[in-house]
């Protein structure tokens, strides 16, 4: 019977947690980027990571993304353009190829006229090989932009790398299209 009971509290509690507005904010208002992030990184975590280390990653991504200067989408600048944010690898390599120089060019051009903007670098890959060689990967490859960005003039304190490794897929699929689309180094605004 208390089991029950619990249960019940337990499922009531949800609801009426569920059905409120967050921070208070009444509807139509909007709260900043990411802050419900690392409440329901953690929580989704702790549900279907069963309490590992990969589900609770949510609760980190989203404090990272409550930081006031990162997810914020200027209007009209390069990043207005899903396809013109992603930088495409081959295989196992973190090398820029000379369209992906054209795609980081313009988004430096953006960034030197705007020096307050800040962007994260994800770096991705597909499923081959292991996390941690995946992690790695994906970080040697949103390094790779970082420099190319540097380089360009762009202050590293405009930037922030972020290695997903295999873990947010582009294309779900174990085609060579598939394992394509997830090798990529993608710009955030």
């Amino acid at each position: 019977m208390k089991r029950k009971q619990a249960l019940g509290l337990i499922l009531f509690s949800i609801l009426a947690f569920g059905c409120s507005s967050p921070y208070g904010l009444e509807e139509g208002e909007g709260a900043a980027p990411g802050q419900d992030g690392g409440f329901n990184g953690y929580g989704d975590g702790a549900t279907y990571g069963n309490n590992n280390s990969f589900g609770r990653g949510g609760a980190g991504t989203g404090d990272y993304y409550n930081d006031p200067q990162y997810g914020v989408n200027v209007v009209g600048g390069p990043q207005s353009a899903d396809k013109d944010r992603i930088i495409y690898f081959s295989y196992d390599s973190s090398a820029i190829d000379s369209r992906s120089e054209a795609v980081i060019r313009e988004h430096a051009k953006y960034l030197r006229a705007h020096p307050q903007t800040r962007v994260v670098l994800e770096g991705h890959t597909d499923e081959r090989g292991t996390r941690e060689y995946n992690i790695g990967l994906g970080e040697r490859r949103a390094y790779s932009v970082k420099e190319r960005f540097v380089a360009a003039g762009i202050s590293p304190q405009q930037m922030r790398v972020l290695s997903y490794g295999e873990e947010r897929p582009a294309a779900f699929g174990s085609s060579e299209e598939d394992y394509a689309k997830n090798r990529r180094a993608v710009i955030v605004y």
